[in-house]
């Protein structure tokens, strides 16, 4: 008799979203007609300014003129100019996918850490994308042979090639069901306690229930030679993150998350919210995410791209600012998230603030740390003396930037959805800086028992430092170095009564109660 196997996605595999060969990003998970209409129009006006300056120019003038010209409009990248075809301005192929969401070009492409591919094996999954969800997370958590067949004759596409596919490339492994996979520490405790899972990433939790915020888990990695020299070395802020340091460190799939009672969500961008990393979860799991208005086009509806992509079988819960949900003996309460945005666009987006009876985690991801935010945070714990753990970028002096950049030399960057929303006139208004004024961190050590502060949100893995651009696992993504750690000591030091450096190591829980 056929013994009945079980599989397992690798833990070398993470599942990737793109519209076609653009990478799902806020850019192009809304559908929005005007930027086709901007598309088509730049084409039509380029190529109608190339038939104007024929008339007064010689073509290699006329065609000098018009790139010249060509690298003033925004979104340029999307065009392309054909110096002996007609017409001479188009679209490069990709230039709807990257702007637009489409559900028929709707792919799930599979990272490969062990074998490093130039290029991602995908599924052209389209509408049939809840199916395809829906058998990646029973993968993902590993299931029987048997199972897998009952699962595959249920859907109303026929996946099973795909699925012999993904065992011919070893993205899907045969696996002993009773080896565990977690790591026990993370399965066993019964103190409060946080643990760091790279980036924005952390996991919160006590004896009875576990949430996790921003999940941006990259696959097990093989590192080459190339990584060993761009990846790793003193120089970097993560050495103090992780031990052991080095190729032999710990690597954490999503797969290998503890049980999880919630994954809460604090803004859009891919590296917050990774819709392939969430199709790895466990389907029962609420996901929390910030609330949308419609007339917010530059917001992400995250609970209908989720819904869209993995399916109704998710449960999504938005969670408005001020409104605190219970997940067992947690509360979290939403609060506002400022500063990666334009000062004239508002967003619904979330910080949140975790709380128990015995301790708090703040978790603020890319925001910008207002008098607002520090007077909520005082409101919620004054007179309480559970130890607070702020989790946030840098601290920084207090002074506001000309107006929102994601790249400083850059006034666009038209990869985000804000660039398609913001009025002129708000190009240069002052904005906050992400982080914490070293004004307001004073403050809150004084007003609440501020006792961890844990730098985060900016990389800070090696995973997050592979230099190719062209292997589908580089993430161009700032890290924090050991030069910056070493001052933000120096300033937490400088502060009465002020916090520590977090001392947790990656994946590993750390206590935020006395024994």
């Amino acid at each position: 008799m056929k013994r009945n196997r079980h599989l397992r996605l690798s833990l070398f595999t993470v599942p990737e979203l793109s519209i076609g060969r653009a990478p799902l990003t806020p850019q192009n998970s809304q559908f929005d007609p005007r930027r086709l209409t901007y598309l088509e129009g730049m084409v039509d006006y380029l190529n109608g300014l190339l038939e104007n300056l024929r008339k007064s120019h010689s073509q290699s003038e006329a065609l000098f003129h018009l790139e010249k010209f060509l690298a003033q409009l925004p979104c340029s990248e999307l065009v392309k100019i054909d110096t002996s075809g007609e017409p001479r301005v188009t679209e490069i192929p990709s230039a709807r996918d990257r702007i637009v969401f489409t559900k028929d070009r709707l792919r799930i492409n599979f990272l490969d850490g062990l074998h490093r591919r130039t290029e991602s094996p995908g599924i052209p999954a389209g509408r049939y994308s809840p199916e395809v969800s829906h058998i990646i997370s029973k993968l993902s958590q590993g299931v029987s042979e048997k199972a897998l067949s009952r699962l595959l004759e249920q859907c109303d596409v026929d996946l099973s090639p795909v699925i012999e596919g993904l065992r011919n490339l070893e993205l899907i492994e045969e696996i002993d069901p009773s080896a565990q996979i977690v790591c026990q520490s993370l399965l066993e405790g019964k103190k409060d306690r946080l643990t760091w899972l790279g980036h924005a990433c952390i996991l919160f939790q006590t004896s009875r229930s576990s949430v996790c915020v921003d999940p941006f888990l990259r696959p097990h990695i093989k590192w080459t030679e190339r990584d060993l020299k761009s990846s790793f070395s003193d120089t970097f802020g993560d050495r103090f993150f992780f031990e052991p340091y080095g190729p032999q460190l710990t690597q954490l799939s999503p797969a290998q998350l503890p049980p999880l009672d919630a994954v809460f969500v604090t803004h859009q961008d891919i590296d917050h919210c990774n819709l392939g990393v969430l199709m790895m979860l466990p389907e029962h799991i609420p996901i929390v995410v910030p609330d949308c208005h419609p007339d917010h086009m530059w917001e992400v509806d995250l609970l209908a791209v989720i819904h869209n992509v993995l399916g109704r079988r998710r449960k999504v819960i938005r969670l408005k600012h001020g409104e605190t949900i219970t997940i067992g003996d947690i509360r979290a309460t939403a609060f506002p998230f400022l500063a990666e945005m334009p000062s004239s666009l508002k967003t619904f987006w979330n910080c949140y603030l975790f709380e128990t009876d015995d301790a708090a985690v703040a978790c603020t991801a890319d925001s910008a740390i207002t008098d607002e935010s520090v007077d909520l945070l005082t409101k919620r714990l004054r007179g309480k003396r559970k130890p607070l753990v702020l989790c946030a970028r840098l601290v920084h002096s207090g002074k506001k930037s000309a107006g929102f950049r994601d790249e400083t030399e850059n006034l666009f960057n038209f990869t985000r959805l804000w660039a398609w929303y913001m009025p002129i006139w708000d190009l240069f208004q002052p904005v906050e800086e992400s982080g914490i004024s070293e004004s307001r961190l004073r403050d809150l050590s004084q007003r609440t028992n501020l006792r961890f502060y844990l730098p985060y949100a900016m990389g800070t893995a090696p995973w997050f430092r592979i230099v190719d651009v062209g292997d589908p696992l580089h993430v161009p993504m700032a890290n924090l170095s050991a030069h910056d750690l070493h001052a933000l000591s120096e300033t937490l030091k400088a502060i009465p009564r002020g916090p520590s450096l977090f001392p947790g190591k990656f994946g590993r829980p750390f206590p935020l109660t006395e024994a």
